[in-house]
């Protein structure tokens, strides 16, 4: 980075981009806290007028002393005049408490206090009632309210769940007078509380302001980080260039893979100007400039184009190396062996996923076979390379043969599998395969693999013959009039195989609850709801 004697902001990227930061900061900060200024926002204070409310028992349970559960709560304090009648409900076969009240609310019409359901719309229940109703036997427990007076049902659930602690010790008379008390704190409460709604509302919008600012801060340091990755990239290869051009001189454009490694040399050194202008165009940001919109997506494309260009340079030199089996030739062919040997470890693993499930007519017999045979030929290749016996173009050209025979095994072997399955569900795992196979999404090579108790490490990228790892294929259609082959990893069908042979239909379940809301029939609509203790 420069080092510039200039104004503080000049220094942290300057004015424009401090500016954006700083807004971009104080909007997300303002957004996180503002539960906390909703809450410490002054408000005017208002007198709030209360009531004492008339009250009426109607014990058909026997389980209240009437009077001096009335007495108890005749002394509450509501924010709105309101009639507070007590039902306890016997018998121990009520199944909806709801309809119970609303039974006897209307058999006992001429008994009660007031009338319990409205006379001008009787689908509600009276303006200014509170009823508060349990079925001991039964372990139910309601309340009901006028449409003027009534509250929300995450309340009716806090005034239930008052009371639910002493009914289960059958303190009738207490749980009641619980539940009156915790009306107190809802009934007459202005609905449209805007510090409630704006509170409220302030928890998403904090979780969405520190969700935006972790965004914020996560593109500006990752496009930083990226850019000193494709930094790195990008400096390797500058420095290598020269020696990457005197490897291309010693590869034989007449043999075939020599002419298809040339072939993307010629796009590397076209990239190579290509991205050295990109570097000139992306210059040194500084400091906030790294919050910047396009950022993130400018480094990374900086990162992937150098890193291609610096896997490419190892395929050039590994390429030059190998076909001249100049020194060092065994580490580059070892390299290359590497996508074939991952290839078979895949293949091992398809012959134990069909054999491990015990349900298909298959011998894998023939295929493990083969798996041997190719990794003794490999070994033996080896040894006629280092004996002369074998040309390092015609170990290419085998390796070539033994990818494809293996891809082909593969796909039959994961075919038959499919095929033969006869379990209830087969017609849909083969379609499922089939769709796999012709989706062509298929992942790289890990650059890993473990066959016959040996493994090894290798850099799929920088391998001579290509496969879908390969630097300097992606979004092109060819290289002019030389015919090159990809290659694909035979993991990614055992993993479709093993996707598509494995499927099974999801269940689903259901379940209930101890809440109820509503009334079984005559078209009752008044506010309310039960729960069990």
């Amino acid at each position: 980075m420069e080092q510039l004697e200039q104004n503080p902001a000049t220094g942290s990227g300057g004015t424009r981009s401090v500016v954006a930061f700083t807004a971009v900061m104080v909007l997300g900060l303002t957004l996180v806290l503002s539960p906390l200024i909703v809450l410490l926002w002054p408000s005017k204070k208002e007198a709030v007028a209360t009531y004492r409310p008339t009250v009426e028992v109607q014990d058909e349970a026997g389980v209240l002393d009437s009077t001096a559960l009335s007495d108890r709560l005749k002394n509450l304090e509501f924010r709105k005049q309101v009639h507070v009648a007590v039902l306890t409900v016997p018998g121990e076969d009520v199944s909806n408490l709801n309809d119970s009240v609303l039974e006897y609310a209307r058999s006992h019409e001429g008994d009660t206090d007031v009338p319990w359901i409205s006379a001008s719309n009787p689908k509600y229940w009276s303006d200014g009632l509170v009823i508060l109703a349990v079925a001991p036997d039964s372990r139910k427990v309601g309340c009901y309210f006028g449409e003027d007076v009534k509250v929300m049902s995450s309340q009716e659930t806090g005034i239930q769940d008052a009371a639910k602690s002493q009914f289960q010790q059958e303190d009738w008379a207490g749980g009641l007078f619980s539940m009156g008390s915790k009306s107190t704190e809802y009934v007459g409460r202005p609905r449209s509380d805007l510090r409630a709604f704006f509170l409220q509302l302030s928890f998403p919008v904090a979780g969405i302001g520190a969700a935006g600012v972790g965004v914020y801060l996560w593109r500006g340091l990752t496009a930083r980080r990226r850019a000193g990755e494709a930094q790195r990239h990008y400096s390797q290869v500058a420095h290598d260039y020269r020696a990457t051009e005197q490897h291309a001189q010693r590869i034989p454009a007449e043999e075939s893979h020599g002419a298809q490694v040339m072939a993307r040399y010629r796009w590397f050194r076209g990239e190579y100007e290509s991205l050295a202008r990109s570097w000139q165009d992306f210059g040194r940001p500084r400091g906030t400039q790294w919050f910047g919109l396009s950022m993130l997506q400018r480094a990374t494309d900086l990162r992937r184009r150098s890193a291609a260009l610096d896997t490419l340079d190892d395929v050039v030199a590994n390429t030059a190396t190998f076909l001249n089996q100049d020194r060092g030739w065994e580490q580059a062919w070892y390299n290359e062996q590497g996508p074939v040997l991952e290839d078979l470890q895949a293949l091992t693993t398809l012959c134990q996923q069909i054999d491990s499930s015990g349900r298909l007519p298959v011998n894998t017999m023939g295929t493990r076979e083969k798996v041997r045979w190719f990794h003794e030929r490999l070994y033996h290749m080896t040894m006629d390379l280092s004996a002369g016996r074998l040309q390092p173009s015609q170990a290419l050209d085998e390796l070539d043969r033994i990818a494809d025979a293996t891809h082909g095994e593969a796909d039959g072997l994961a075919r038959y599998a499919i095929d033969v399955d006869t379990s209830r569900y087969a017609d849909e795992r083969r379609r499922r395969f089939d769709s796999y196979r012709s989706s062509g999404q298929y992942a790289a090579y890990s650059g890993s693999w473990s066959l016959g108790g040996s493994y090894g490490k290798y850099d799929p990228h920088a391998t001579i013959r290509v496969n879908s790892a390969s630097p300097a294929i992606a979004g092109l259609s060819g290289f002019g009039n030389v015919a090159f082959r990809s290659f694909a990893p035979v993991s990614s069908l055992v993993t479709g195989y093993s996707s598509a042979s494995t499927f099974t239909p999801s269940g689903g379940f259901s379940g209930g609850g101890g809440f109820s809301g509503g009334y079984s029939g005559g078209g009752f609509s008044g506010a309310g709801s039960s729960s069990s203790f």
